[in-house]
């Protein structure tokens, strides 16, 4: 039975950190480097490193930061932001990387998914897809100009999956930052669109958050950024509640998960 993953998504401007609130404001945390050595020490399934400023500023992306992330994780490595090129992604992957992160070349040139997927295999290949919801409807958004783009959404997803794409990180602008929970009816709409494994990502506020995701929205893995910056061993209490909730995920032999007991916020402790 496939396991739930838990992902935390470390979102950089260039190599600044970032709290991302709605997609128009952003709370500076710290270095890169500093995030990245946090979360390797904990139990976590997979690092996304998504720097969200490299495609609008005309920057490739950061190989040099991400041959030193490969040397120091432990778990597998996704790259996103400012990937234009095969030639890019090459480079990300002989850096160590283990998967890219699609996100506008994927929406403004399909056929690139398809290429890549044939060159480097489509377990390499994620596609991030923003959606907002615009007078009661959900739409595809253009992140680099805040402009809702004339995209069926689901004709859209079923082509990046037909395409090559080997899963979706499906992000809602709406919750981004807002620590409501993630969009569950998205997640849901998403999910029976597509059979490839849908990342929920975008609004996680409180740990059970992340068991919605999959009981309620049909989603294989569960990302979040904002909650895990300022919590010592906040992955491992985000896997303890995960168990809680009944998910099937991947455990530290380490840790004694049935030691944690629940607050009345949901936080294990």
């Amino acid at each position: 039975m496939i396991k739930t993953r838990l992902i935390p998504c470390i979102v950089t401007r260039n190599e600044l950190v970032v709290q991302s609130f709605g997609f128009n404001r952003y709370l500076p945390i710290g270095d890169v480097k500093t995030a990245i050595e946090f979360f390797v020490k904990w139990d976590v399934d997979e690092i996304f490193l998504i720097d969200i400023s490299a495609t609008s500023e005309g920057r490739a992306p950061n190989v040099e930061l991400v041959n030193w992330a490969a040397r120091e994780c432990f778990v597998p490595l996704s790259v996103g932001g400012g990937i234009k090129t095969l030639s890019h992604i090459y480079d990300l992957l002989r850096a160590g990387a283990d998967k890219v992160a699609l996100n506008s070349i994927a929406r403004d040139e399909k056929t690139f998914v398809g290429k890549a997927a044939d060159i480097f295999g489509n377990q390499c290949i994620t596609v991030s897809v923003d959606i907002k919801k615009d007078r009661g409807e959900y739409r595809v958004y253009d992140y680099t100009t805040g402009e809702m783009l004339d995209l069926d959404i689901e004709s859209h997803l079923r082509d990046l999956q037909n395409a090559g794409a080997g899963e979706i990180l499906l992000n809602s602008v709406d919750r981004d930052g807002s620590r409501k929970g993630y969009d569950i009816e998205l997640l849901a709409q998403i999910s029976a669109y597509v059979q490839i494994p849908v990342i929920a990502i975008g609004g996680v506020g409180r740990f059970e958050h992340l068991a919605e995701a999959v009981s309620k929205g049909g989603c294989q893995a569960v990302a979040a950024a904002n909650i895990f910056q300022h919590m010592e061993h906040s992955t491992i209490a985000a896997k303890a509640q995960m168990k809680h909730a009944g998910l099937n995920v991947r455990l530290s032999s380490e840790v004694k998960y049935e030691d944690f007991s629940l607050d009345l916020l949901g936080r294990p402790f």
